[in-house]
Parts: C-alpha cells; structure tokens; sequence
C-alpha cells in the first residue's frame, strides 16, 4: 500500500512542477469586466495580484467574494501584465455599477 501511495504523491508533485508558468504574472489582462469576482479571480494568469476597490467609494472590504462582481479593470483587456498589480473595481452583485 505504501508504495502506491509514494506514487501518487510523486504524480502529483510532477503535475504540479509541469502547470507552472515560466514566470509568474506573465500574460496578458484578460476581460472580466461584468463577471462575478470568483470567475474574474480564476481567469487570472497565475501570479498576478489583485487589488480590488469598492466602486461604489463606500469603503468596504470584500468579505464573500461570491457576492461581488466586477464593473472595471486595470490594466485594459489584452495589455500585457508584465507582473504589474491588477485592479478591480467591484460592486456587490445586486447593485448596479456606477
């Protein structure tokens, strides 16, 4: 049993080392303006940070990103990242962007 185990875990580990990137935050933008913030996180390069801000200026914190969607992005869909910081403005899902 064990040496299934071992081998597995080598399988993944190897699967894992073969998905990375050659350099993390290379890319570019994609377009997640109107999607929900779970689906616009995902569709990040690996590596990229993302800055996300309250559109609305109230000054709240994402606590349940499910619940919040995106009204605009920085940099614009398709400019290279370059590992340069991403910025999402957000609204909660009900609300309308301004």
């Amino acid at each position: 049993m064990r040496r299934t185990t071992a081998t597995a875990v080598g399988a993944v580990a190897l699967l894992g080392t073969l998905a990375a990137p050659a350099q993390a935050g290379a890319g570019a933008m994609p377009d997640v303006t109107g999607k929900g913030l779970v689906a616009a996180e995902r569709a990040m390069p690996h590596g990229v940070r993302v800055t996300l801000v309250d559109a609305r200026e109230a000054g709240r914190h994402v606590l349940w990103p499910a619940n919040w969607k995106v009204c605009s992005q920085s940099p614009a869909p398709g400019r290279p990242l370059g590992g340069q910081r991403a910025e999402l403005r957000v609204v909660k899902t009900k609300e309308r962007c301004p």
